[in-house]
C-alpha cells in the first residue's frame, strides 16, 4: 500500500518538508518513500494526482532523518 504524505527530512542541520510517495508494510508502518511526481495521460489524471497530494496536507507529517540513517 502507498499514499502521498508530507515527509520531514533533516540533512546537514536543515529541515525540509516535501510531499512524497510513502510505502507501508503489512502492519501499516511506513517502510520507505520516494520522490513524488505529477503526471498522467490527461489533464484529468494530473488533477487527480494533485488532489491526492493535497489530501496529504491533512495527515500527520512523517519524519525521516538522513543524518541518522
Amino acid at each position: 500500500m502507498w499514499n502521498y504524505r508530507v515527509v520531514k527530512e533533516k540533512e546537514n542541520g536543515e529541515e525540509w518538508l516535501e510531499v512524497r510517495e510513502v510505502y507501508y508494510d503489512q502492519l501499516g508502518k511506513p517502510m520507505g518513500h520516494c520522490t513524488a511526481t505529477v503526471g498522467g495521460e490527461t489533464l484529468g489524471e494530473i488533477e487527480i494526482v494533485l488532489d491526492m497530494m493535497a489530501q496529504a496536507l491533512n495527515k500527520p507529517v512523517i519524519k525521516f532523518d538522513k543524518e541518522t540513517t
